[in-house]
């Protein structure tokens, strides 16, 4: 009976060996599991990460310069409207120039291209002007200001002789030869692909022509 005993608990004891050998063992490999990335990984995921940057920031980029003209055309074009129906509601007399201070307290309008040579993103203001002395006076009522336009580099004609509208009580550019071509950007910053042209004929209206390559020479008036 003893020898039966002594035998049944040396079984016990081998089984129970052959038990715990494999369980150990997986609860080691668990906790090895739980250690992290390993340095190869994280360098393919950087190396992922760095191709994906590389193709959406340009992208991006591009995105915002475009968005940014567009609100400068926009504005402008939408102004210019705004400037010939009060024209043509007052009787005439209205005038909208570009302004190298348009939030003074007395602005005036400027000449040319402006001391940085960029032309309207300087600014603009529209006035009713009563003695059609095509100038800003103190006793003459300023219809709308628009702020220096920050994300556009240049808005210009390129002969920086597109500088005052002047417009009739039949919304008509008092002086025909007003008629502008005006182009939103400029190199380096915008290539000309990204920039946008503006056509204001002799008849008071402005359209969106297209990019920077674009021409105004058969522009109905």
């Amino acid at each position: 009976m003893n020898i039966t005993i002594s035998i049944a608990k040396a079984a016990s004891s081998k089984s129970y060996g052959k038990l715990s050998v494999p369980e150990n063992i997986m609860r080691k490999r668990y906790i090895g599991s739980r250690g992290g990335f390993t340095l190869v990984e994280v360098m393919i995921v950087l190396s992922i990460v760095g191709i994906l940057a590389s193709i959406a920031v340009p992208s991006f980029m591009q995105m915002i310069r475009s968005t940014n003209i567009s609100g400068g055309v926009n504005t402008l074009m939408s102004d210019l409207r705004y400037a010939r129906s009060e024209s043509i509601r007052r009787g005439g007399g209205v005038v909208m120039c570009r302004s190298d201070d348009p939030e003074a307290t007395v602005p005036a309008c400027g000449s040319g291209s402006g001391s940085s040579g960029n032309g309207w993103v300087t600014g603009w203001i529209i006035f009713h002007d009563l003695n059609n002395n095509a100038n800003m006076d103190a006793d003459e009522t300023v219809l709308r200001v628009q702020s220096p336009l920050a994300t556009i580099n240049a808005i210009s004609d390129g002969n920086d002789l597109s500088s005052k509208f002047r417009f009739t009580a039949t919304g008509r550019l008092r002086d025909s030869s007003s008629a502008a071509t005006l182009r939103f950007g400029a190199d380096p910053e915008f290539a000309s692909a990204a920039q946008r042209t503006v056509c204001v004929s002799s008849g008071g209206r402005a359209r969106s022509a297209g990019d920077g390559s674009a021409l105004c020479a058969s522009d109905p008036s």
